[in-house]
């Protein structure tokens, strides 16, 4: 058995991450730079959408793989593991293997040739751009590279609808994402309004206390205290 992803249809929204997420992987790019070039550069992985059916297409990693079988110069070769390797300085992008493939995931992709002087020095051919035959190559470079465990659009599938399976039967399943605590947000403290009186409020607060001050104090009366042995009696 040859390392390979297998998905669940059931789970995939045919969101299309997957292919952003490949194209990322493959041309060193960020996500946001990818989504920005989906509709320019090619993905190895194809979100395939039907009546009431949905999933995701690559490389199947057969063995033994017809594309090598049929290819003519050897750009495509199975290696004594079963893993197939690409030699894109062979192939003459003549589409035998995208005929050959019985899953339909092998597309043509505009890259620049590597340096093959082992030095410095780039050729005119080596500068130009060219198409080549591109698969899924389970992103082994750019695992190696970031040091992942997984593939790129596993990674990036939201449903976990990818999973990877080793060569001896073993199955990997994407890490279940961790969601960030939404964080309150920070609203800034009102100051204390102070607002000015109008004029006519002033002037009329002006005018009652000036009125106050001009009236005379009121002489506070008491009732005369009684005469001690006088009885009054009510008039007849």
């Amino acid at each position: 058995m040859i390392e390979h992803i297998q998905v669940i249809p059931d789970k995939c929204r045919a969101c299309r991450r997957c292919e952003v997420a490949c194209i990322a992987a493959h041309h060193g790019m960020t996500f946001k730079e990818a989504m920005k070039h989906r509709d320019v550069l090619v993905s190895r992985v194809q979100v395939v959408k039907a009546e009431g059916f949905r999933t995701t297409v690559r490389c199947h990693q057969c063995n033994p793989a017809p594309c090598c079988n049929i290819c003519p110069t050897g750009a495509l070769q199975q290696e004594e593991d079963g893993r197939i390797t690409m030699r894109v300085q062979l192939c003459i992008a003549c589409k035998l293997c995208i005929a050959a493939c019985p899953y339909g995931t092998i597309s043509l992709d505009t890259i620049g040739m590597p340096d093959l002087s082992g030095d410095d020095a780039e050729t005119m051919a080596q500068r130009s751009r060219r198409e080549v035959a591109v698969r899924c190559d389970m992103c082994r470079a750019w695992r190696e590279e970031n040091g992942k465990k997984i593939t790129a659009c596993m990674e990036a599938c939201p449903v976990r609808a990818l999973s990877m399976v080793e060569p001896d039967g073993t199955v990997v399943e994407a890490p279940i994402p961790v969601k960030k605590p939404a964080e309150p947000e920070a609203r800034p403290e009102k100051a204390a309004r102070i607002v000015a009186p109008s004029k006519e409020l002033a002037e009329q607060a002006a005018r009652d206390a000036a009125g106050a001050r001009e009236q005379p104090a009121k002489p506070q009366t008491r009732p005369l205290p009684k005469p001690e042995g006088v009885i009054s009696r009510p008039a007849v």
